[in-house]
């Protein structure tokens, strides 16, 4: 039988980390009060459909939500609320109505929300994070509307491919070198450019906005690349994918880190700050693959470390040691990547196409890759990063070779 306790768990942010830890507490048997408070009039559900199924139709809301019953285990669920301000030594949270809600345990998913585009007529941009953003969106992507995207990552990309599947023609405009380039490797990056090519996309890198104007043809997008030429795009919609901001304002500067994430240690707990927890998008935490303080914007992370931090309240301080992996689906296509892509590492490709390409630390350890379609690699690749195994870089590329067998 669970142990009976009046404890009391507030969780601000009612997104994927947040509704993801107060059904593992649950889980794990903790009979007290939960207390989870979300601004959107959503309850919690998975984001990374928002820019695929979504948008294509293809998945409805009920589909997304963590608790599709919508029973929510006797949570007080509490959506369209505000936490404004955090009074820790007192232990309260305080919402935008005034109210303050004691708490013995606190836990800030309270993930991030869009960059601004920092230019003049940024304002005509749509951004792209929310169920609401994405269902607004979708009404709009109508065949042959023309289609501005600012910032070719991983939501701009995905939108980009989504898009063009539903008949919009598609112009994407990456300041950098390269499309996903804080991803992937450049030998990813051209592969991807391409097959958007091929798909109708247009894809433009090394070139910033400068300014958007309304005109008689829609939406005027003034461009100017690094040698100076300017040139503009018009488009019927834009959607700026510029990247997110932690949303960690709730605690003092001297808790973020250089990311502005929540810094916390490897069990979610926020240092000098007791009680407190953080998780998801917004928590800068210790990672011991990585040796250092990371946030990871992923679907795998807002799952697991919401629940080890249940388990850290529940019982004994449970560490999260998150090895960064991810995924997208664009054209038919399926991109994985394991670890994290550090600019300039020496690459050793496999397979026709760079179906599969390594990336090596220092040490010659392998510390990251990419697999295209070769998603049964996974768990293989995985092990190899987590082992730090330094593998013979020429069985690394001979297909014949079992990766499982470099184990």
């Amino acid at each position: 039988m669970p142990e009976v306790t009046d404890e009391v768990v507030v969780i601000v942010g009612a997104g994927q980390a947040g509704g993801r830890c107060a059904l593992a507490l649950r889980s794990e048997g903790f009979t007290g009060r939960i207390t989870l408070i979300g601004s959107e009039p959503h309850p919690p559900y998975e984001r990374p459909p928002l820019s695929k199924a979504v948008l294509k139709g293809a998945e409805g809301e009920a589909g997304l939500f963590l608790d599709p019953d919508g029973g929510w285990q006797g949570i007080d669920l509490r959506t369209g609320e505000t936490v404004v301000a955090l009074d820790c030594a007192g232990r309260r949270v305080i919402t935008a109505a005034g109210e303050r809600i004691a708490y013995d345990h606190l836990v800030l998913a309270t993930g991030g929300r869009p960059r601004d585009l920092p230019v003049p007529g940024g304002e005509h941009a749509r951004t792209l994070r929310s169920l609401d953003d994405s269902l607004a969106l979708k009404a709009r992507l109508t065949p042959g509307l023309r289609l501005a995207i600012i910032g070719g990552g991983v939501i701009g990309m995905e939108v980009a491919a989504t898009a063009t599947e539903l008949g919009c023609a598609v112009t994407v405009i990456e300041a950098g070198a390269r499309v996903m380039a804080r991803i992937l490797p450049p030998e990813t990056s051209t592969w991807l450019a391409a097959k958007h090519a091929a798909a109708g996309v247009t894809v433009l890198t090394g070139i910033a906005v400068q300014e958007i104007r309304e005109d008689s043809g829609g939406l005027a997008i003034h461009l100017r690349d690094s040698a100076g030429e300017s040139r503009v795009v018009v488009a019927d919609l834009v959607v700026s994918a510029i990247g997110i901001l932690p949303a960690s304002e709730l605690v003092p500067a001297a808790n973020r880190g250089p990311s502005g994430g929540i810094l916390t240690d490897s069990a979610g707990r926020v240092p000098g700050l007791a009680g407190v927890f953080a998780a998801g998008d917004v928590a800068e935490s210790w990672n011991p693959h990585l040796g250092r303080e990371q946030r990871l914007e992923t679907w795998r992370n807002a799952d697991r470390q919401p629940r080890a931090i249940a388990r850290s309240i529940t019982g004994e301080a449970t560490e999260h040691a998150e090895l960064p992996w991810m995924w997208s689906d664009q054209l038919g296509h399926n991109i994985q990547v394991v670890g994290l892509w550090a600019e300039g590492a020496r690459t050793v490709a496999r397979g026709e196409g760079g179906e599969m390409l390594f990336w090596l630390d220092d040490d010659g350890a392998v510390a990251g890759g990419v697999l295209l379609d070769r998603g049964r690699e996974r768990r293989f690749l995985e092990k190899l990063v987590e082992g730090k195994v330094r593998a013979d870089p020429a069985k690394l590329a001979d297909s014949a070779i079992p990766l499982k067998a470099l184990v």
